[in-house]
């Protein structure tokens, strides 16, 4: 996986325009880049969390992720062959989890992914600001989809009783 860095992510805010497969195609580069990037991430820490309610917690984020890369890859075959339509996204089961505590790496886990989803955020609605239509509507879902993740990232670090003295020390 190629890594991207945030100038290059601006660059493609500004240059995006709704009238320009090629710029749009670029923008969905960029989503795939975050899809997969947070899938991995999601699947190494469902791996070290095997056991813990934190695992059901990453396997669902896994599952996610793996959609919308499979949706951001249909919306560029169909970019690519001017048939654009309205995609429609499934929408999972939330998990329910509630750790009582965390141990200090798997809070810091949790706040890089509450980190990579708020960047999500922020890329998907810049993106859905400046585009139109079928394309607008994509990245206005995935925006939806990804504050539903923020969402529950912040609810696990609220209901976490030990983050406070973790954070403090």
């Amino acid at each position: 996986m190629e890594f991207i860095k945030a100038k290059e992510i601006l660059k493609t805010i500004e240059e995006l325009d709704h009238n320009s497969t090629e710029t749009v195609l670029k923008a969905l580069k960029i989503a795939e880049y975050i899809e997969e990037s947070s899938e991995d991430f999601y699947k190494k820490e469902s791996i070290k969390t095997k056991g813990t309610e934190l695992e059901e917690f990453y396997l669902f984020l896994v599952k996610e992720e793996e959609m919308h890369l499979n949706k951001i890859k249909e919306l560029e075959g169909e970019l690519k062959n001017n048939e654009l339509k309205t995609i429609q996204f499934d929408k999972n089961e939330l998990p329910k989890i509630q750790p009582k505590s965390v141990a200090q790496g798997e809070l810091t886990a949790i706040l890089y992914g509450l980190w990579k989803e708020k960047k999500a955020v922020e890329f998907y609605s810049q993106a859905s600001e400046k585009t139109t239509g079928a394309v607008k509507e994509f990245f206005k879902e995935l925006a939806e989809f990804e504050k539903e993740h923020v969402k529950l990232f912040e609810e696990l670090v609220e209901g976490t009783g030990n983050v406070n003295e973790l954070i403090m020390g």
